[in-house]
């Protein structure tokens, strides 16, 4: 009997769908531990031995019916009941109009490009209002709904890849943390994975080719994505404290916008503009009273 955990993913209208998109190889897992680490394992492996009928090209997707070992950035784990998240890896060759690989200083844009199209899924699917929490999160009414992992694939033979993971809280009812929801509590609506996953990936992959053919562009003061991803942020105009490793002093300030490859830039109480990454910061926190504000 076909295990149920994945039916409603390869039902034949969500994998015409995703054809429609132009994706590479597209695996549907019934249950795995980590999509991030099935999907790194096999471009590594890939890598290693002799090219298979089914390569792992650009925009190659594994999904799954449940996954039972996830963890997200500082390798937080995150546990979901089956059938309730959607979860799933893209693998991303980025490249330029002209075949030539992007920097990896452009990488941590794709994950906020992903962020923009959860936002985009949940408000056509269930008018969600959901915002980008920066650099990995979505969150609805200040929870989160969505959480991202983005991890580098080496090889010496090729140009770094990206293995970007989203999860989605779709249909659960109880949460393992108050801070976080589902589109089915935030919302009252009934949205099923299967209109997701489609809604999700077909808002990603334009975003996606338009920044590939052009990033710097794409993302340049006043640029179209970096424009839409800022009109999308919960982050910006928020004063936040960033918590640093090491014992190093945090950074507190006003996040005024974006930098050059993604970072949130924060205006200090002296005036001092500073610019932290996603690979710096161990917690970014609302700091209400940072500013002597309220």
């Amino acid at each position: 009997m076909p295990d149920p955990r994945a039916a409603d993913l390869r039902a034949p209208a969500v994998l015409a769908a995703l054809a429609d998109l132009g994706l590479g190889r597209i695996d549907v897992l019934d249950e795995v531990g980590s999509t991030n680490e099935h999907l790194t394992a096999a471009v590594t492996r890939q890598a290693r031995g002799p090219r298979p009928d089914r390569p792992w090209t650009d925009l190659s997707l594994v999904l799954t019916g449940h996954q039972s070992a996830g963890r997200g950035r500082l390798d937080r784990v995150w546990t979901t009941e089956p059938g309730t998240a959607l979860t799933f890896s893209v693998l991303l060759r980025p490249a330029d109009g002209g075949g030539r690989p992007l920097p990896t200083q452009h990488f941590p844009w794709l994950t906020l490009l992903m962020a923009s199209a959860v936002v985009d899924a949940l408000e056509e699917l269930a008018a969600a209002g959901a915002r980008i929490k920066w650099p990995n999160d979505v969150l609805v009414d200040g929870r989160k709904v969505a959480g991202l992992l983005a991890g580098l694939v080496l090889d010496e033979q090729r140009p770094p890849a990206v293995v970007l993971g989203t999860g989605v809280n779709v249909a659960q009812e109880e949460l393992p943390v108050a801070t976080a929801t589902s589109v089915r509590r935030a919302t009252g609506r009934e949205v099923g994975r299967a209109a997701v996953l489609p809604a999700v990936l077909g808002a990603f992959v334009p975003l996606y080719r338009q920044f590939c053919a052009d990033p710097a562009a794409a993302v340049r003061p006043g640029g179209p994505l970096r424009a839409r991803i800022g009109e999308r942020m919960e982050t910006l105009g928020r004063t936040v404290r960033a918590e640093l490793p090491g014992g190093a002093a945090p950074v507190t300030g006003t996040a005024t916008g974006l930098g050059e490859h993604g970072g949130l830039l924060v205006r200090e109480a002296g005036g001092a503009l500073r610019e932290v990454t996603a690979g710096d910061v161990v917690h970014l926190r609302p700091a209400p009273d940072a500013l002597g504000t309220d």
